[in-house]
């Protein structure tokens, strides 16, 4: 039988999956991701493996890339730990020296340094936010320096700057309602153990999927990106 058959027969078995049931799958998928995200995140230090692993499983998973979540998670949270770990530190460095400068500038504010240390704060949290969206989902999907992706996670979000918005807005919102008025925590606490995390990566992993497809499609037949060469990740259990 040939590849295209093959793939004929996948589809039509897929599209034979009542919705009922490829919902309570995605539902449960979510829960126990959402599980293994909290757990592997405990030292701190590894919420950026964590949150990679995250990804990658939700993006093969919305694939039909047939494995079990635990050991499939396992495995992606060791394979980019110290890539992952790595960026998670270099981020965590750049929020420490921005609360820094916030403290000086509330500290001196009305001389001409704040003035300039304001327009510069600004500035980073504005390259900041553009890095961040795309940065885990980039180490999880591809294979490059971590300079590299940095760069490139900027230059995505510039690129699709909807893309962009969608996924800011779907982390940033309920975390910052959460900060912001502590009653909503106080209610919703439980729906962050039990599902929230996982449930923002997988709506998010949708739209960066497509992104990455129209990347692949660029690179290949334009050769945007001159210099970045991405080696997709093979991803064998």
């Amino acid at each position: 039988m040939s590849e295209y058959d093959n793939n004929l027969n996948t589809e039509n078995t897929r599209s034979r999956i009542p919705k009922l049931r490829k919902f309570m799958d995605a539902l449960g998928n979510v829960f126990w991701l959402n599980i293994c995200f909290l757990v592997a995140s405990l030292p701190i230090f590894t919420i950026g493996a964590s949150l990679t692993a995250l990804y990658s499983m939700c993006m093969r998973l919305q694939e039909d890339k047939e494995e079990t979540v635990t050991s499939g998670f396992i495995h992606e949270f060791k394979r980019n730990f110290k890539q992952a770990t790595a960026a998670f530190l270099i981020l965590l460095l750049c929020v420490f020296v921005m609360m820094g400068e916030l403290i000086f500038i509330n500290t001196n504010w009305g001389t001409a340094l704040s003035y300039f240390y304001t327009a510069f704060l600004f500035a980073e949290i504005l390259v900041f936010l553009f890095v961040v969206p795309f940065l885990f989902p980039m180490i999880a999907r591809y294979e490059n320096k971590l300079s590299t992706i940095f760069k490139n996670s900027a230059l995505i979000s510039f690129g699709y700057i909807g893309s962009w918005i969608k996924i800011l807005v779907a982390w940033a919102a309920p975390i910052m309602l959460s900060v912001i008025y502590p009653l909503v925590f106080v209610c919703t606490w439980w729906l962050w153990v039990v599902l929230l995390f996982g449930l923002i990566a997988w709506g998010t992993s949708h739209t960066i999927r497509k992104v990455f497809e129209k990347m692949s499609r660029l690179w290949r037949t334009s050769g945007s990106l001159k210099g970045t060469v991405y080696l997709e990740k093979q991803c064998l259990i």
